[in-house]
């Protein structure tokens, strides 16, 4: 099955999950989604081992009468084979498609008392056999009672028949496929769940990414593996990626404290077609009472819970996992508990990986004593990886992974690796980048697997270095990540100061001008705050009329006109611009409309963004830029002209163009000093919208072309003011920061 197949498959699941839930919390849902989803991949998987076994005879599982003499034999010895290949037996009409179409058929279509049956049978089919632990109340979370599902008995049959057809709908064509489709589509669910789930998801679920490093550790210079463990498996996730770095994985093992998760972690190992035989996972308490305690296995991976509660009870100094370090964990932090009963069952030529709290590197007392056997006394720390920030769910908080071996190639050293710059960022979190670009998971393989050391990234630590840092593991001790900062050029500061100076003396002979036309007082001063202020009060005063340039003979301007936008411009469009059309150094300058926010102001004579596209609609110098879409309708109230020829607009975009000669920079100020009026126009609830043919009707009093002109040059006039005092300020910082330079230095 293709890629694009495959995620097809995922999406369509997701929807189905995603319409039919309701009201009900997506955690809630999953339960039954996932579990009818189990369910019909068990009715496709025997349906088809059923037909290969009855082929000879021309007979279709379906067809069969389980009623009829004939039937009953055909029945019991396909169950018999059944349920020692696949574990289990359903028949005909026990299998989804029968439940789904009575479901959904006419007259007696009600179903959950027959598919309550028909999931208590798939269990009770395996009694006595040895899938009997595997299918154990397998199906015990999919409570067809509960109320969640709807207040009535047909409300609850009607959705349940709902999601039964749907799930029908869709060929999960198990022959055709490889064996790991349909289990990571599964997969896929899981993990689109837990990202709604929040701090709940950690109960459950580990990041694909981070489930990858982990398997790639473990799995290093190893094709096959005799045994794969995670004493918190959580859904099996990590077991299954394991998995897939390897050519084959003799037999799993895991074990979970959560029931309805140790359920999910059995029915994810059932659909990536993981043999019963081959799988032993337990529901039990792995720190208080162990499933496997006499096992050794190939390849440990964890993500146990963070420094979670355990009881710590002084009889533990008699487990053999804990005896020989002298001390326990503390009962509030369970974190190297988890460490001291993985590294009991990791066998001599084995590696076990797990995700920890960075607490645990630095952390003193009990922990830094077993901290200290564990480097000291047996030396099977082998390497310290540090995690970014915020890429569980649930917790923002640092982590890290620890890798230990029994048995060291490297044996008088420890690799410490700083990752935790190194990642993409999604809407609510952070995730290791996996891409052409950056792909932060092979360079941390990469490094693990070459134990190479790079400046800023990897080190390898003596273990007389750890010893003389109190084996404190805190990565900064070892990997030095600080940037210094580039010494400052004082010359150049100089330079500049005085370039701007002069600039600013210039400009300020020109505002002095001005206000003495217009009988203001002089603009002094430096603070940018009451220059703003200034001019704010300014433009008022002008648009308003209160105050008024002549011209330059000394005359009076002609009387203000009141006219339509739509007498004074046409009206455009821009074109579609995404931000993924944005590109460094591309073929045409471009603007798109989110920049018209946050960026450009009044004026655009620097345009920043270029695109590899090189048609839509192309700008002419004056052409006036309105955003036609936000969410709130300040942001629609905002006009900037463009000073550049053939820069294309992007879309939601209104583009005023003058017909006539107009001064754009006049009208742009007039528009961003009347923001009220032209909020009047906005419209729409969540997603708000401004229309070309609304501006056009907005009323605006014209001065004569000569008036237009004066005022624009002022107020742009009084903006270079502003931007030259924020220059002076950058410079002058650099300044006093080079003469502490060449003070202490």
């Amino acid at each position: 099955m293709g890629e694009e197949n495959k995620k097809r498959l995922e999406q369509q699941l997701w929807n189905i999950a995603n319409e039919l839930r309701g009201k009900m919390d997506a955690d809630e849902f999953r339960d039954y989604i996932l579990g009818f989803i189990f369910y019909k991949y068990l009715s496709e998987k025997i349906e088809d081992y059923a037909n290969e076994l009855l082929e000879e005879d021309g007979v279709k599982y379906t067809t069969l009468d389980e009623n009829s003499d004939d039937g009953k034999e055909y029945l019991e010895a396909i169950k018999e084979d059944a349920i020692e290949q696949l574990g289990y037996f359903l028949k005909p009409s026990e299998l989804f498609s029968a439940m789904a179409k009575k479901g959904n058929g006419e007259g007696n279509n009600f179903i959950l008392e027959d598919l309550t049956a028909v999931l208590r049978h798939i269990e009770q089919s395996t009694m006595g056999h040895a899938s009997e632990d595997d299918f154990e109340h397998l199906f015990e979370d999919l409570d067809l009672t509960s109320t969640k599902l709807g207040r009535t008995e047909e409300a609850k049959n009607t959705l349940i028949s709902k999601v039964l057809y749907h799930l029908d709908n869709i060929d999960f064509e198990l022959k055709n496929h490889d064996r790991d489709v349909l289990g990571d589509a599964y997969e896929y669910l899981i993990g689109k769940f837990a990202s709604g789930a929040g701090k709940k998801a950690g109960e459950f679920y580990t990041p694909q990414e981070v489930s990858k490093v982990l398997a790639k550790i473990v799995t290093t210079k190893k094709s096959k593996l005799r045994s794969v463990y995670d004493p918190t498996c959580g859904s099996g996730s990590l077991l299954l990626r394991v998995a897939k770095e390897v050519e084959d994985v003799s037999n799993f093992y895991g074990q979970e404290l959560n029931r309805t998760t140790y359920n999910l972690a059995r029915m994810n190992m059932i659909m990536h077609d993981v043999h019963y035989r081959k799988f032993d996972i337990k529901q039990e308490d792995t720190l208080e009472n162990p499933q496997h305690m006499d096992d050794r296995f190939e390849a440990i991976v964890a993500n146990p819970p963070f420094s979670a509660n355990w009881s710590a009870n002084p009889l533990h100094m008699n487990d053999d996992r804990f005896s020989q370090y002298g001390k326990l964990a503390p009962s509030s932090k369970a974190d190297f508990a988890f460490v001291q009963h993985m590294i009991h069952h990791l066998d001599d030529n084995g590696t076990m990986a797990i995700v920890l709290p960075h607490g645990v590197l630095f952390r003193g007392s009990a922990e830094g004593h077993i901290r200290k056997y564990l480097i000291e006394d047996r030396n099977y720390l082998d390497a310290v990886i540090g995690l970014p920030s915020n890429i569980f769910y649930g917790t923002s908080i640092p982590t890290c992974i620890l890798v230990f071996k029994k048995c060291r190639e490297d044996s008088d050293n420890v690799l410490f690796i700083d990752a935790s710059n190194h990642f993409g960022k999604a809407k609510n979190q952070n995730y290791l980048r996996e891409d052409d670009e950056h792909n932060d998971i092979e360079k941390i393989i990469s490094i693990y697997r070459t134990r190479s050391v790079e400046d800023k990234y990897s080190y390898l630590a003596s273990l007389d270095e750890i010893k003389e840092n109190d084996y404190n593991l805190n990565i900064p001790r070892y990997v030095d990540t600080f940037e210094e900062e580039e010494p400052v050029d004082l010359d150049a500061v100089v330079n500049l100061l005085v370039q701007v100076d002069k600039l600013s003396q210039v400009n300020d002979e020109i505002l002095e001008e001005y206000c003495h036309e217009l009988s203001l007082p002089i603009i002094s001063g430096n603070n940018i705050s009451l220059l703003k202020q200034y001019k704010k009060g300014i433009t008022q005063k002008i648009l308003n009329q209160e105050i008024r340039f002549k011209a330059d003979d000394g005359s009076e301007f002609p009387m203000w006109e009141e006219k339509n936008l739509g007498e004074i411009f046409n009206f455009l469009r821009g074109s579609a611009l995404s931000k993924s059309d944005l590109v460094p150094n591309g073929l045409t300058k471009c603007i798109h409309y989110g920049e018209l926010f946050t960026i450009y102001k009044e004026k655009i004579f620097n345009v920043i963004s270029s695109t590899n596209l090189t048609d839509g609609q192309m700008s002419i110098i004056g052409d006036i830029l309105m955003p036609s879409s936000d969410v709130t309708p300040q942001g629609l109230a905002t006009a900037s002209v463009i000073m550049e020829n053939n820069v294309i607009i992007g879309g939601d975009t209104n583009i005023l163009r003058p017909k006539h000669d107009t001064n754009s920079l006049f009208i742009s100020y007039f528009l961003n000093n009347n923001k009220k009026e032209i909020m009047k126009l906005v419209t729409g609830t969540t997603v708000k919208h401004i229309y070309n043919k609304d501006i056009a009707k907005l009323k605006i009093k014209l001065p004569s072309l000569g008036e237009q002109n004066k005022i624009a040059h002022f107020l742009s006039t009084m903006d270079i003011k502003i931007e030259q005092v924020q220059k002076q300020l950058e410079p002058t910082k650099e300044f006093d920061k080079a003469l502490l330079e060449q003070m202490f230095f």
